[in-house]
């Protein structure tokens, strides 16, 4: 039985000690993580790796948690600043996304950093890179979690007040595109994140005009190869008042109508963008000239002997109908 127990300790401390090296050599880089099926073992029992894509199975992440959170037990009380808790953090981040404790710990050691006079800013776009490798990997659940995204809002306000801020226009405008490259990737990994958009809306107060603009071009590219998600075109509708082009919400509500009709879209979250849309962001002229686009469409069927589906013609028919189309409202 006393052998059975020192075997299971010797696992856990080498699952341990294989995922914490492999965090930590690569704390400079966004990493892909992903938990490897039943049917896929390592060659050696714990880990597959190929420079920045990492494999674990369950249960050696399980093990390694277990011991990464006895660790950080032992070592978080008796140093405020110790780097063996805040090296266990991340394994069991890896694990329990929602460990509140976890990443408090972490708030704490980059506050104390500060003291020190250790650069501050590096130290906050090394935790983005680590944030990037669980929120961005395929992990379910871990792309959804509150705590870490709400964590990686807490990075962003602390990258301003250590200066960025004063960052040039093209080192922002970069930075905003690799956020929202996160937001999007992360979106991709489980679909309807509403707590990565929600995160992506808090972005928008900070940027340029120009910024806002490239946002809306990306998310409406993005919502076109995922139709089905509400998420992406709720944020989408966030970004269209924001925009102080005349003509782009115009531009998007068209190129989002001509989507639909080149494929038949029939999906509802497309169709409650396009008539939101219609409603808050555009003229009744504006409206009027998507409306004829839409007819033009019917006409161009009906002569080529083709037709919609049912769904898809009652969908046009909401649309054209949402507002008073009379010459006179014009």
């Amino acid at each position: 039985m006393d052998g059975q127990d020192s075997s299971g300790e010797t696992l856990k401390a080498i699952a341990y000690e294989r995922l914490s090296s492999y965090l930590q050599e690569h704390e400079d880089h966004v990493c892909e993580i992903e938990v490897l099926p039943p049917a896929v073992q390592p060659p050696d029992g714990v880990l597959i790796h190929d420079g920045l894509n990492l494999g674990v199975p369950k249960k050696i992440l399980v093990l390694a948690y277990v011991e990464a959170r006895r660790r950080f037990l032992h070592h978080k009380d008796r140093s405020h600043s110790s780097l063996e808790a805040l090296q266990a953090t991340k394994v069991m981040l890896l694990f329990d996304s929602e460990h509140l404790t976890a990443v408090n710990y972490r708030k704490r050691w980059l506050v104390r950093m500060r003291a020190f006079g250790m650069s501050e800013q590096k130290l906050l776009f090394r935790e983005l890179n680590f944030l990037n490798s669980i929120l961005t990997s395929p992990l379910h659940r871990q792309t959804k979690s509150p705590t870490l995204w709400h964590h990686r809002l807490w990075i962003l306000d602390s990258l301003w007040t250590v200066g960025f801020e004063k960052a040039s226009l093209d080192q922002k405008a970069t930075f905003w595109r690799a956020e929202l490259a996160a937001v999007c990737k992360s979106g991709e990994r489980h679909p309807k994140n509403y707590y990565a958009w929600q995160y992506a809306r808090r972005l928008v107060p900070r940027l340029t005009h120009d910024d806002k603009e490239d946002f809306a071009d990306v998310v409406r590219d993005w919502c076109f190869k995922h139709p089905s998600d509400i998420s992406g075109w709720s944020f989408l509708l966030v970004l269209l008042p924001e925009i102080h082009s005349e003509t782009k919400a115009l531009d998007i509500l068209m190129h989002v109508i001509k989507y639909a009709i080149r494929l038949q879209a029939e999906q509802e979250s497309l169709w409650i963008f396009i008539r939101t849309a219609a409603v808050r962001n555009v003229t009744q002229k504006e409206y009027l000239e998507a409306c004829a686009l839409l007819q033009d469409q019917d006409k161009k069927q009906y002569a080529e002997r083709t037709g919609f589906t049912p769904r898809w013609a009652t969908l046009r028919d909401q649309f054209l109908h949402l507002r008073d189309r009379s010459v006179n409202s014009v």
